[in-house]
């Protein structure tokens, strides 16, 4: 399998929209991988997590195929995982000469987002998106745009207004599996039930570190220290093993920290600090 990280950041981005921080200075000034757009990530090319209002930044300078993509899963409904207005563009007239239809899998509260995007455009084209909802436990068998087929577990995020409407995923190939746990605190009971019953062992997992290296307690977003607990518990479960690449993704400026001082952190633990546009193959 492959992962590229097309944004690692939090909503603002770093440097933060209209922020005037040291550190959105700081990324101003050095540029690089100091530069972090809003989350999103790419699955072998051909399989598309969260669809933010930086999509089609990331799409001008990644130079994927998105207008062949026909599997797109949502984590939630906040705004840099979801922008339903850009997505609306996908309909005829919009998008020409495409042939693809785009299955759009998320929970029944980005559902309500959806729906709200081609209410606005006051027109529906079934025959290039349809949306799909998924539940906390549930998975589902998709064929992406490669022509492969994945089993896509959904787990229920502590995050948002917590009664199931955010979720995080486990993906596997078949022979390989990631963990994409974006956004989301240290999990639920009820989610390492549904983790364990999956049955994956994950050879890849992105977790939210979106407070970076600050001793800051959230019950919607997590920092390094609780992406090292996570990292024990799954190791402890089976869930993970010593050849797991484990990566802290999904940074805000309040974090405080730079690309360098995170990757820093990281090394030490046996992490890896995710930039915009690192591949992983795995």
């Amino acid at each position: 399998m492959k992962l590229q990280h097309l944004g690692t950041a939090a909503a603002e981005r770093i440097p933060g929209i209209f922020c005037m921080c040291d550190l959105c200075k700081h990324a101003s000034e050095v540029g690089g991988k100091e530069i972090r757009t809003q989350s999103q990530a790419l699955v072998d090319d051909s399989l598309l997590l969260d669809f933010p209002g930086d999509t089609y930044h990331h799409f001008v300078d990644e130079h994927f195929d998105l207008p062949s993509i026909t599997t797109l899963f949502i984590t939630h409904w906040h705004s840099d995982h979801f922008y339903g207005e850009d997505l609306a563009y996908r309909m005829d007239w919009y998008a020409n000469d495409n042939p693809t239809h785009m299955d759009v899998y998320g929970s029944e509260t980005v559902k309500g987002f959806y729906e709200r995007a081609f209410f606005l455009e006051e027109h529906y084209d079934y025959s290039r998106l349809t949306y799909h909802s998924l539940h906390p436990g549930d998975a589902v068998t998709v064929t992406a745009s490669n022509g492969k087929e994945y089993t896509v577990h959904a787990f229920e995020a502590k995050h948002g207004h917590h009664f199931g409407d955010c979720l995080f995923y486990g993906i596997t190939d078949g022979e390989k599996a990631l963990l994409y746990a974006h956004d989301t605190a240290p999990f639920y009971e009820s989610a390492w039930k549904d983790m364990e019953d999956a049955g994956l062992k994950y050879d890849y997992v992105s977790l939210d570190c979106t407070h970076a290296l600050e001793p800051i307690k959230s019950d919607v977003h997590m920092n390094f220290a609780d992406n090292l607990k996570v990292r024990d518990r799954m190791v402890e479960m089976g869930l993970a093993d010593d050849s797991t690449i484990f990566v802290a993704n999904h940074f805000s400026h309040n974090g405080l920290a730079t690309y360098e001082q995170m990757q820093a952190a990281a090394v030490k633990e046996g992490f890896i600090s995710s930039y915009d546009g690192m591949v992983t193959e795995f």
